[in-house]
């Protein structure tokens, strides 16, 4: 594949009119191809100037497009008309079928072998290009103009061209915030000879250690009724309530959900506070976590605070307690073993490529555990590996109380500790012990503060005097759907730099900076203002003559969008009129939620 300079490809099919639309990344290169009329097909010079995009010279591009876009444009190159194409797009969408199956079904030639499709690859499960959109900061947001399955007036295919050309314009810079990604991706074909572009990181992960198998591997046949756990020699626990935890998850049956395959966490397990020193926890099926709400922890002259957390966890429970799949046995563990060994070998050599591909497999892995369709399906070795997590944190945390030290957060793989700086060295101590009761490897953290929401949404200062936050509180990125960043980033500069909150509200408006205003909502079924029809990602700021967006089926207010003010295409400045008043507010209301 040729990653130079790429181009993305989208399409758009009614039933008088299809649309194939090319665009390179770097805007030098843009076509259109067009069908008007029901009855309209491609001439063979179209054909053989729409089929050039797919030869080894050319890479291409889009957003599922695999399942949908090629299987249209492939169509078309067999001289179907815009009816035939839109009837094709119709079956797709109904019948939820694959690329394959459209394939083997119409007779038509595959159009991938220098394709890839980002849906897989962007972070996220299910997420439409929209919304990606608005998480890019995309300066226009637009929702299809007109209906499916409408006969189009001219001027509405001048639209529909408007349009798409939006869509690739989003899915060229979803390519480009992905570009690592796409690049690892091809750098791993290359390596293991298969096709990976479009694969998820799970996916990959199966793909590679398939081919470490050296071919094909069935997947189990069938659910399990239900699964066990038996705890590892080394979770012992002093604590006759902590015991009682040991023997409730030893002797508990966990049943398998018969439809997707997994495991199902009973009711008394989910609703088991258990409580050590002054904090509690839950077990879960992905993982541990506390339950505390609204804490702001900040040690004083005399006290640290440290956050360690096991590195690699999941995949050091894997190898160091021998699992594998039934699927392959014991050639699992010898595989697994060298692609982590591989891994550190490259990282100590700053082989990066390789690094960074492997960790992919080891991490990527874990989750077609549970997967009914993968031959890695295995939801006993998956519970286990989840379950031995929590109850070894567990162990360690029992530890840290018992010796007069304070955990005051743990989630999954990690926990926070309070204690006294003369404490530090039995903290240590304690901490070395557990890993060589368990071998698994811990990695510290030192905190000036830890503001929390709950477990899953904190803001944490670092003494490097670096701030990084989770939940709401994370950076923007393609896993965040913008809710006015500009108060997250006030109440963070305030805890750095004790800035007021509306002087930093007052530095983004005289910035021009309108995306750290913008609040995002899907809105199912589409959203509109003032009878203007936003479509169903509607993006808006807080303004003083705002008023609320509405669902168009249902009426109802769309939540928290009081005060709204559309900013479908963002403008080039903040608007007059913002209500700095509602964002200040919402910032003193973050601020209460981190227990400042």
């Amino acid at each position: 594949m040729n990653l130079e300079n790429p181009i993305a490809l989208d399409c758009e099919n009614y039933p008088n009119h299809f649309l194939i639309s090319f665009k390179s990344c770097d805007g030098s290169h843009r076509t259109h191809f067009e069908l008007r009329g029901e009855s309209a097909n491609f001439t063979r010079a179209q054909i053989a100037e729409i089929d050039a995009y797919f030869n080894e010279d050319v890479t291409t591009f889009g957003f599922n497009s695999l399942n949908y876009d090629l299987p249209l444009i492939a169509l078309a190159l067999d001289g179907a008309t815009a009816k035939e194409i839109c009837d094709l797009g119709n079956d797709i969408i109904k019948n939820r079928k694959r690329s394959w199956q459209v394939l083997k079904e119409y007779g038509l030639a595959d159009l991938s072998d220098d394709h890839f499709d980002l849906f897989e690859v962007a972070p996220g499960v299910r997420i439409s290009l929209k919304t990606y959109g608005a998480r890019m900061f995309m300066p226009r947001l637009q929702d299809l103009p007109v209906a499916p399955n409408t006969t189009l007036t001219a001027q509405e295919m001048d639209t529909i061209k408007s349009y798409c050309e939006n869509d690739l314009d989003t899915t060229i810079e979803l390519y480009n915030q992905q570009r690592d990604q796409i690049q690892l991706r091809h750098d791993m074909s290359e390596q293991y000879d298969t096709n990976l572009m479009s694969k998820s990181d799970a996916q990959i992960a199966e793909a590679v250690i398939k081919a470490e198998l050296g071919g094909k591997v069935k997947r189990p046949q069938k659910i399990p009724e239900s699964v066990a756990y038996r705890a590892p020699e080394f979770i012992k626990f002093e604590n006759e309530d902590l015991q009682g935890v040991l023997e409730q998850v030893n002797t508990t049956v966990f049943k398998c959900n018969r439809g997707n395959g997994s495991v199902i966490l009973p009711k008394a397990l989910r609703e088991n506070k258990i409580t050590i020193g002054k904090s509690t926890y839950q077990m879960g099926i992905g993982g541990l976590h506390s339950t505390e709400k609204s804490q702001s922890v900040v040690p004083n002259a005399n006290q640290l605070l440290c956050d360690r957390d096991v590195a690699s966890y999941y995949p050091n429970i894997i190898l160091n307690l021998g699992f594998a799949p039934k699927t392959i046995g014991p050639k699992f563990q010898k595989i697994y073993k060298s692609i982590v060994d591989r891994r550190i070998e490259a990282k100590r050599n700053g082989d990066k490529v390789t690094a960074n591909s492997l960790k992919i497999t080891v991490n990527g892995s874990f989750g077609k555990l549970g997967s009914k369709y993968s031959f890695l399906y295995a939801p006993a070795l998956m519970l286990a590996t989840t379950i031995t997590g929590q109850l070894s944190l567990l162990m360690l945390i029992e530890r840290l109380e018992k010796a007069g030290m304070s955990v005051v957060s743990a989630n999954t793989d990690g926990f926070v500790t309070l204690m006294d700086k003369d404490q530090w060295q039995l903290y240590d101590d304690i901490c070395f012990a557990w890993e060589l009761d368990t071998n698994f490897e811990l990695e510290e953290t030192r905190y000036a503060g830890l503001y929390s929401r709950d477990v899953n949404n904190y803001l944490a200062l670092t003494t490097d005097f670096e701030c990084k936050g989770k939940g709401v509180f994370a950076d923007d990125g393609l896993l965040k759907t913008p809710v006015a960043p500009i108060c997250r980033d006030a109440v963070k500069t305030l805890i750095m730099y004790g800035d007021a909150l509306e002087q930093t509200i007052d530095k983004a408006i005289e910035n021009g900076e309108i995306e750290r205003f913008t609040v995002v909502r899907n809105a199912t079924g589409g959203a509109e203002w003032g009878g203007v029809r936003l479509g169903k990602v509607a993006r808006w700021i807080y303004h003083k003559e705002g008023k609320p967006i509405k669902y168009v089926k249902s009426g109802n207010k769309v939540a928290t969008s009081d005060g709204a003010w559309p900013v479908m295409d963002l403008p080039h400045k903040v608007p007059d009129g913002l209500d700095k008043m509602k964002y200040a507010e919402m910032c003193r209301d973050m601020m209460k939620d981190l227990g400042l």
